[in-house]
């Protein structure tokens, strides 16, 4: 199948740079492959061909709704899901371990489809099955009041389904293997389901009783997009959307060399365009950063290092700390003016710490190199 890639786009975080010097961008790209596969098996291709689905913390909305809409996209998947832990709450995935989600609770914002994100509820069927719908559903009523399950008309949600069965003083049915012949019609019953996978009577009542149409009961954990209504929909994840993947110019080796070892292995490296050009190639420096805004982005790609912190490309020359594109550290004051004997080279921790670190330049680390496309002719001359 073909995979579809915007061309890089520059993210909000755009690094400023010192005028005549190499600009220093982090750029983000959006893959959109031909193919359709479950929320699950999206991560996983996502992961293992670029670096995750897309979340509003890693891409341009706007750029990214636009995009989607050029090439015909009506929906995809993105980096959504209900959190397994507490059922209501929606979240990111979590791109910094690559596992899960995290962050803020996502199932209020403006940004879902009306109802989309509702819960699940069980309703019977015209076939006397039982089938998970979203609470927001409209249907009748089956109350319990005693010994006795009653059918109301109401065409309302399950949860006015269950304010409605108050009304008459009882409470949405609670079915068993001794009442399960009173279920003649279709309407609510008083089965909902709560954190993670379990389901459960209204009430905490006592029911093993299941009577699951064949496939049930379906949960609508995963999020996808719309960008023509530019809203989020909840469905179920076994379903088959393509995928909106992610990618960034950084890359982060996980081999453990001096600064100058490293610094001489991202001058090294080269790849081959993406979109499969003869006429250019991906050459490599070590990361230039510029703003203490970047800290986060870039904290969060070498999360999974297997050092504390990384080389980047900061060192301490004729007097003052520079990049390796050439730009002077803008606060030269995050670093001492004068280091320790060897201490010369700069360091980002993947914790909590804002600021550079200097460092022996002979100890050694992973670190973190930056991609920039070249035309080959002039990347031979590099």
């Amino acid at each position: 199948m073909g995979n579809k890639s915007i061309p890089e786009l520059t993210l909000p975080f755009l690094l400023t740079t010192a005028l005549c010097l190499e600009a220093t961008h982090i750029k983000n790209t959006f893959h959109f492959p031909s193919e359709k596969m479950t929320w699950t098996e999206a991560r996983q291709y996502c992961q293992r061909t670029h670096i995750d689905l897309v979340t509003w913390n890693t891409v341009d909305r706007v750029k990214l709704s636009k995009w989607l809409v050029k090439i015909d996209v009506k929906e995809a998947w993105i980096g959504l899901h209900r959190d397994p832990e507490k059922d209501p709450v929606w979240k990111w995935i979590n791109v910094k371990t690559g596992e899960g989600v995290a962050g803020h609770d996502l199932s209020q914002s403006s940004e879902w489809a009306d109802g989309s994100q509702s819960g699940h509820c069980a309703v019977v069927r015209d076939d006397l099955m039982w089938y998970s719908v979203k609470c927001s559903s409209r249907y009748n009523v089956y109350c319990s009041r005693g010994s006795k399950t009653l059918h109301h008309e109401g065409n309302v949600s399950w949860h006015h389904a269950s304010q409605l069965c108050q009304a008459f003083m009882s409470s949405l049915a609670t079915i068993t293997k001794a009442n399960k012949d009173d279920l003649d019609n279709s309407g609510w019953i008083g089965l909902y389901r709560q954190a993670g996978h379990n389901w459960s009577w209204v009430g905490n009542s006592s029911s093993n009783y299941r009577n699951w149409a064949p496939g049930e009961p379906l949960t609508t954990d995963c999020g996808s997009y719309d960008p023509k209504t530019e809203k989020w929909y909840s469905k179920v994840c076994s379903q088959e959307l393509e995928p909106v993947c992610y990618d960034d110019n950084l890359v982060v080796v996980n081999k453990n060399k001096t600064w100058e070892q490293a610094r001489r292995h991202c001058t090294a490296m080269r790849t081959p365009c993406a979109d499969s050009s003869d006429s250019c190639v991906y050459s490599y420096k070590m990361l230039s950063l510029h703003n203490l805004q970047d800290y986060d982005y870039v904290r969060e790609r070498i999360y999974r290092a297997s050092t504390d912190e990384v080389w980047i490309g900061l060192r301490y020359l004729a007097g003052e700390w520079r990049w390796m594109n050439g730009n002077k550290l803008d606060d030269q004051g995050m670093l001492p003016e004068c280091p320790s004997l060897w201490k010369n080279c700069g360091t980002l921790s993947k914790h909590d710490t804002n600021n550079w670190i200097s460092r022996d330049c002979s100890e050694r680390r992973n670190f973190i190199c930056q991609r920039r496309k070249m035309p080959i002719g002039k990347e031979k001359r590099n």
